[in-house]
């Protein structure tokens, strides 16, 4: 369901499915909830190694049932056609780049915070400096097949919480991850977090047609407005 906040009486959305922003020496592929006509919600989206942004932005907005903006920054080039994060400090500073970006192009279609934060495997493992810092514009936290220690961990489960964090989803497409996640689940709720596991153990590390599915089935849950 897209979150609308009071009617601008905005036309309709127009733009192609997928727009590719190079600005700031960094790319940004944004997908945004074509035919709009109230502020939709905002997921800033990491991509795993040897992946890139369109193909992320894909699954996130699949997974999202075409609600939101979802925008993807792009990392460093690993081959002539993936990329991967140098750091989570690169991850960092590229979200924020993009986050800009969004709020300059898409500012009357864009829902004010909180927004998401998703990442994919090493896009959710060096998510943790970004989300002890960006909490309160990021309360909701997406991390799927990657980010175990920072899911597991006290420290990042309080620190998250006291900086405005809410929520946690943690999507798995295989076993070990579902066994890691629904051990995480507890210290993150233990912190005060909410805490959801999502998925489908067939899926594999991905975001393909079986995890997209799984992630539309809590998508409600997980937007769901978010406690005090």
């Amino acid at each position: 369901m897209v979150p609308a906040e009071a009617s601008k009486g905005l036309p309709p959305l127009r733009s192609n499915w997928l727009v590719e922003i190079a600005e700031a020496k960094q790319t940004t592929v944004v997908m945004p909830p074509i035919d709009a006509v109230a502020p939709s919600r905002l997921i800033v989206a990491a991509h795993g190694a040897g992946d890139r942004a369109d193909w992320a932005c894909g699954g996130w907005r699949l997974g999202a049932q075409v609600t939101a903006f979802v925008a993807c920054p792009q990392g460093h080039p690993m081959g002539p056609m993936t990329f991967a994060w140098v750091s989570p400090q690169q991850l960092e500073e590229r979200a924020l780049v993009t986050l800009g970006t969004v709020k300059a192009r898409y500012s009357d279609y864009l829902a004010q915070a909180p927004y998401i934060f998703a990442g994919f495997s090493q896009g959710a493992t060096f998510a943790e400096p970004f989300l002890r810092k960006h909490a309160a514009e990021f309360p909701i936290a997406i991390l799927a097949e990657g980010g175990y220690r920072t899911m597991s961990s006290p420290s990042f489960a309080a620190a998250y919480r006291a900086a405005g964090g809410r929520r946690v989803v943690l999507l798995c497409g295989n076993p070990t991850c579902f066994v890691t996640a629904r051990s995480a689940k507890k210290v993150l709720e233990r912190a005060g977090l909410e805490a959801l596991v999502v998925g489908d153990e067939k899926a594999g590390h991905n975001l393909n047609g079986r995890m997209q599915k799984a992630l539309q089935g809590a998508w409600p849950q997980s937007v769901a407005p978010l406690p005090s």
